[in-house]
């Protein structure tokens, strides 16, 4: 898990045995974590505008996501290819790297701001957009949008459930949602006030 107060990836094992590993960059803003295709972790630096990647035995690696602008990766995922893909909402596109840290871009829509990202049960990525969208971009980097129910939810993350479908929260309306590969989209209310699911 990140400690972005510290800028360090800790691992804690099974019986609560704690490792920290320290990131290079300091005030790097360290936030969401995947395991990667390769048999590392992957993660986002938000402030520093890099993914950085972990072994194992704790070694890390930082690679800049800021080619042809400032980046803000947000969510990062294993996906299509054996690649690492993650969002980048300040300069609305998805970022594609190789497990050698070799990173392209797939622009989107002005707007979009993705957040979460996920390799779906079809094998394609799922991504929130705060424009109030699920979208799908496969291996050949073509995006379809799919509108949520409510779409000023401001949906933030999304993962796949156990039924086949992607699930996401909705922290404006206190609601989790839940979308099928083929575009259909349900919500459910949290029945606590302001509950704010992230």
């Amino acid at each position: 898990f990140t400690d972005s107060a510290y800028d360090k990836i800790r691992r804690i094992s099974t019986t609560g045995t704690i490792n920290e590993f320290v990131v290079p960059s300091t005030g790097s803003g360290l936030g969401r974590i995947a395991p990667g295709p390769d048999g590392n972790v992957w993660f986002v630096e938000e402030n520093a505008g890099n993914i950085g990647r972990i072994t194992p035995s704790g070694v890390v690696t930082e690679f800049s996501a800021s080619s042809g602008g400032l980046a803000i990766p947000s969510g990062i995922t294993a996906g299509p290819g054996g690649d690492i893909w993650f969002t980048d909402a300040n300069e609305n596109r998805i970022g594609i790297s190789t497990p050698a840290g070799v990173i392209s871009f797939v622009p989107l829509s002005t707007g979009a701001a993705p957040a979460g990202i996920t390799q779906g049960p079809d094998g394609n990525c799922w991504f929130i957009e705060d424009i109030g969208a699920i979208a799908r971009i496969t291996a050949a980097e073509t995006i379809t949008e799919f509108p949520i129910p409510t779409p000023t939810s401001s949906p933030v993350n999304i993962v796949v459930g156990g039924d086949g479908a992607l699930w996401f929260t909705e922290p404006n309306t206190d609601k989790i949602g839940r979308m099928t590969t083929t575009g259909t989209g349900t919500e459910f209310p949290v029945t606590t006030a302001n509950a704010g699911p992230y």
